[in-house]
């Protein structure tokens, strides 16, 4: 089973399709240019979370000093530093998710692989990161029972509860939702059987009753993923299926909220007719989808892979590929419109491929580019916008 989604290698449409491509932001930042192992990390595919003093968090992929990952931190006044390298082995390996920070700034968060035991095909962890800079492997996934190849970056509720998936594994090998609680319990609280979903991705959201939105990567009626909602009494109901047409297919990014009950995302692939480079959607209580737009593959962007961030009335997020120069865009979605406006074309030497989706802090955006910069590891960026 795949835990990075590769991009398909067809070449990129020329652009027959209405699109804004707006005039390119100058406000755009690179604030890291990661430097690789052993002392820096590389390949960053999460997005990026923040304290309360406006210190920016996040974990790359690869890099430090095993070159299984690190976590690292820039201050809001300062320069990158990596608070720990990932060893590969029992204390864990890739982190294919953020970081989530609690009232005392300590870090939660998990890895796709590593762990103890018999983690030969990959377990994961989910670990933590005290403030004084301990870490601590809260719990090695077990693949048959609690899933394996947790992504995501976790949700924590009021209680300090804490929310993620994992894409495999679990009683049905077609993955799982799980909770680890404020005391330490960990459950899971519902294993996927493919008509529900295979391969939840992404992150999870709530409501205020408590109830945790996300979607699956593929299963579903048609195979092409799903929305869906876990209860809090723990019944799981599909809210959506996608079919791979019109309305898109493959979703990975999970899902955000808005305060009319309105869920907001983007697929991978799929789309309309000849141009199957994804889709940014809008899903109605009533279970009514909306494709807000369809990507072309050319200067408009393709293959969105992470979150989308509601802001404004407006919708943003990143694509993998597309854009002027074929390395990815950060985009702008209007729902009233249903057009798209090109924020930032990526260049490589400012980044390339963002994976991950994107975090609003101070009305500006920040994110990951998993490749591209000066030593083609990746970079954070900042985007100020209007």
């Amino acid at each position: 089973m795949s835990i990075r989604h590769k991009l398909p290698h067809a070449a990129l449409l020329g652009a027959a399709f209405a699109f804004a491509t707006g005039a390119q932001a100058n406000s755009f930042t690179v604030l890291h240019d990661f430097a690789g192992p052993p002392d820096d990390g590389s390949y960053p595919y999460n997005n990026v979370s923040f304290d309360a003093a406006g210190n920016l968090f996040g974990a790359a992929n690869l890099g430090g000093s095993a070159n299984s990952g690190v976590i690292f931190e820039i201050p809001a006044s300062g320069t990158e530093a990596v608070l720990h390298s990932f060893d590969g082995g029992s204390g864990g390996s890739d982190p294919n998710g953020g970081v989530t920070i609690d009232p005392s700034g300590d870090l939660y968060g998990t890895t796709t692989f590593g762990g103890s035991g018999d983690c030969r095909n990959g377990c994961g962890v989910l670990y933590e990161l005290a403030t004084g800079g301990t870490y601590s492997v809260l719990r090695t996934f077990n693949p048959g029972k609690d899933g394996q190849w947790p992504v995501g970056t976790l949700l924590r509720d009021k209680k300090g509860n804490l929310f993620g998936v994992a894409t495999g594994g679990g009683p049905n090998s077609a993955g799982t939702l799980y909770e680890y609680s404020a005391k330490g319990k960990f459950a899971v609280l519902h294993a996927f059987a493919g008509s529900d979903g295979v391969e939840p991705q992404g992150n999870l959201t709530e409501d205020k009753a408590g109830n945790l939105y996300g979607v699956t990567y593929s299963g579903g009626a048609d195979q092409y993923g799903t929305v869906f909602e876990l209860t809090l009494k723990g019944s799981l109901r599909t809210l959506y299926s996608f079919t791979g047409g019109a309305d898109g297919g493959y979703p990975t990014g999970g899902v955000v909220r808005d305060k009319a009950g309105n869920l907001y995302g983007a697929t991978n692939l799929a789309g309309n007719g000849s141009t199957p480079y994804g889709t940014v959607y809008k899903l109605a209580p009533g279970g009514t989808l909306t494709t807000l737009y369809a990507f072309t593959g050319s200067t408009d962007g393709g293959y969105p892979s992470g979150n989308v961030v509601p802001s404004r009335g407006q919708i943003y997020g990143t694509t993998t590929a597309g854009g002027t120069n074929e390395y990815g865009v950060v985009y702008e979605v209007d729902p009233a419109s249903e057009t798209e406006t090109v924020l930032h074309s990526f260049a490589d030497t400012d980044g390339a491929s963002p994976q991950a989706g994107l975090t609003r802090e101070h009305g500006d955006l920040y994110g990951t580019a998993s490749g591209g910069g000066t030593d083609n590891y990746g970079v954070v960026f900042r985007l100020k916008t209007k």
